[in-house]
């Protein structure tokens, strides 16, 4: 308290002899006032309106806020001095928000005039960050429409990018997405524009992959904001990507290339026509050609955002075949598994979207090359999203699968079949299997093959691996109930620990208002729901925060292109169930009992703690 008082008294000091030299012709006292918003900013940083107010530093807050407002608005002053006003405003953003309401306009419009090219660089970058902060605050859309096209915002942030260094690009393109949000309507007048500025940046800076991040999200901010604007990007983008999908281009052109394209068709009008249309010949011609990584996981992100849009298009133009022959290329043992690592997910919709028309010897190659490629696999993922696609085929035709893969040889030699290899591997990696839906598919599918095991004594024949690792005989149905029940296991687990993290998380979100000091004006409670939403999300959890669901599937206002795949995996029936549930009804039903005691003895266990919720 002493030292915060003692500080305040000198910052207002500092600004008193500063103001005053300053006006009798000191050219140096600016110095003072740019040491006493300096420091003001430092000493107040983080505290929240009610702190602030109730601080030392309160006192100062109506002699700071509108000296500094005056500042930013003061071409005669100096350009540090001016670029300190802007970045203190800024800092100060909630209780300018509070206080000085009616000053809101003004103040945008002096940053928007800052922003220009005839400003200095340290004062346009200080006024545009505080620009971007304030035009949010600013509710009156009229008023944040005129400041754009008055003041030339977007002309004064293109001559900004373009002389921009790595750190400034970032900023540039952050306050253009905010730009789009917020007044998209104006920038439909502008859109050609902005759809030229997206492709200059994009050209220039698509070696460095955060700026190409951002442009995407750039993109996607404008397509979700207007059809018009999606319209205008397409025009002016897709020649550059067509011409980067010839045969011979460059492969890191051609990856970065499919990433704007995939941005694009996530929002474009379907089906699909033109320029947009033309790139998946090419596309598909590069992916069954190329060994390139990068290019390979943004191709199956496209080929999976194409078929789930429009599947009759992709029927009608004979691309299934075609789209078949990339998933086999894909799952080729010549290719590492980073560039396979998508292909799970793209076979999965393949299989949904058009699996009941594929003959059978189609059906047959596929798990044969799953089979094989999963035996190779060592990315968790890869493991985990080629087990759904046996579980859903075992879904839809369990004994064809049992049949087909029953009379396949291992490949290689060394003898047995695909199927004994197939639950070699599956029983090795169930613990793996993390994901939700995966967890859904590939338990609920052991559940009917445990039922076909005990229907059919002749599985019981087939060999896995032994504690020494050799292949034996063994109680095969056994050892699927133990995947089962572990499985029952650990929902149990997931459940408790979210039953005692719902205990402990404070029951009052506004007991932290009276310990602002302390906290920096956030909650207890704020900062355990964030972690739980996010221990969720990595879990892939029921997901109940739906705020967060929707950040990731694109959708409001966010700003963010969806996600293929979460798109897909959200979208998928099995998503929903519940599987403790099924799995409890399963092992308290069973028609044999286990041989193994001490497995009946853990099955009553699990039973007991999911009937006790």
């Amino acid at each position: 308290r002493e030292s915060g008082r003692a500080l305040s008294e000198m910052i207002g000091e500092l600004l008193q002899r500063g103001e005053r030299q300053r006006s009798e012709g000191d050219g140096q006292a600016w110095k003072l006032s740019e040491l006493a918003l300096l420091l003001y900013g430092i000493a107040v940083g983080g505290m929240s309106v009610k702190a602030l107010q109730r601080s030392d530093f309160g006192q100062l807050l109506q002699t700071i806020l509108p000296a500094t407002g005056r500042l930013c608005q003061d071409k005669g002053a100096p350009d540090l001095l001016r670029a300190r006003s802007f970045a203190l405003l800024r800092r100060l953003g909630d209780a300018v928000c509070a206080m000085l309401p009616g000053d809101l306009p003004a103040l945008l419009d002096a940053a928007a005039c800052a922003l220009t090219a005839n400003e200095p660089m340290v004062v346009r970058v200080s006024a545009c960050r505080a620009f971007c902060r304030f035009l949010t605050a600013v509710s009156d859309k009229s008023i944040r429409d005129r400041l754009l096209v008055e003041r030339s915002v977007l002309a004064s942030l293109g001559s900004l990018m373009r002389g921009a260094d790595e750190e400034l690009l970032h900023l540039t393109l952050e306050s253009l997405c905010i730009i789009v949000r917020q007044c998209v309507d104006t920038i439909v007048s502008v859109a050609d524009e902005l759809s030229a500025l997206v492709l200059e940046i994009w050209s220039r800076s698509r070696s460095d992959p955060l700026v190409g991040l951002q442009v995407l999200d750039l993109v996607s901010c404008a397509t979700a904001g207007d059809q018009r604007l999606q319209v205008s990007l397409e025009k002016n983008l897709l020649p550059s990507i067509l011409q980067d999908l010839q045969p011979g281009c460059d492969p890191h052109a051609a990856s970065t290339s499919v990433q704007l394209l995939c941005t694009l068709m996530k929002r474009a009008a379907v089906p699909f026509h033109g320029a947009l249309w033309q790139t998946m010949p090419l596309l598909i011609d590069l992916v069954m050609k190329s060994e390139e990584s990068g290019f390979l996981e943004n191709s199956c992100d496209l080929l999976v955002c194409l078929v789930q849009r429009s599947p009759a298009q992709v029927k009608e133009a004979g691309l299934v075949g075609p789209l078949l022959q990339c998933v086999q290329r894909l799952l080729s043992p010549g290719l590492d598994d980073n560039a396979c690592v998508f292909v799970g997910p793209l076979l999965t919709l393949l299989l949904d979207k058009f699996g009941k028309e594929f003959p059978s010897d189609i059906l047959a190659g596929l798990l044969q090359v799953v089979v094989r490629r999963l035996s190779q696999a060592k990315l968790p993922f890869l493991v985990q999203e080629l087990l759904v696609v046996i579980g859903r085929l075992m879904h839809q035709d369990l004994q064809g699968v049992i049949t087909t893969l029953g009379s396949q040889p291992v490949e290689g030699g060394g003898g047995g079949n695909n199927l004994e290899l197939l639950l070699s591997l599956w029983l090795g990696h169930a613990e793996e299997v993390r994901a939700k839906r995966a967890r859904n598919v590939t338990v609920t599918a052991l559940c009917r093959l445990h039922e076909r095991l005990l229907a059919d004594p002749q599985l019981q024949s087939l060999r896995v691996p032994g504690p020494d690792g050799a292949m034996v005989v063994a109680n095969l149905a056994d050892r699927v109930l133990a995947v089962v029940l572990a499985a029952l296991e650990f929902e149990n687990g997931r459940a408790r620990r979210s039953l005692e993290a719902a205990k402990k998380a404070p029951v009052d979100s506004d007991a932290s208002d009276d310990n602002d000091d302390d906290d920096d004006g956030a909650g207890g409670k704020g900062r355990q729901a964030d972690l739980l939403d996010y221990w969720d999300l990595l879990d892939d959890d029921d997901d109940d925060d739906e705020e967060l669901e929707e950040l990731l599937a694109g959708g409001g206002d966010s700003g963010v292109g969806g996600d293929s795949f979460f798109d897909l995996e959200r979208s998928d029936p099995f998503h929903n169930i519940d599987l403790r549930q099924h799995a409890a009804e399963y092992l308290s039903k069973l028609q044999q009992p286990p041989s193994d005691q001490a497995l009946s003895s853990k099955i009553a266990t699990a039973l007991h703690a999911a009937t006790s919720r």
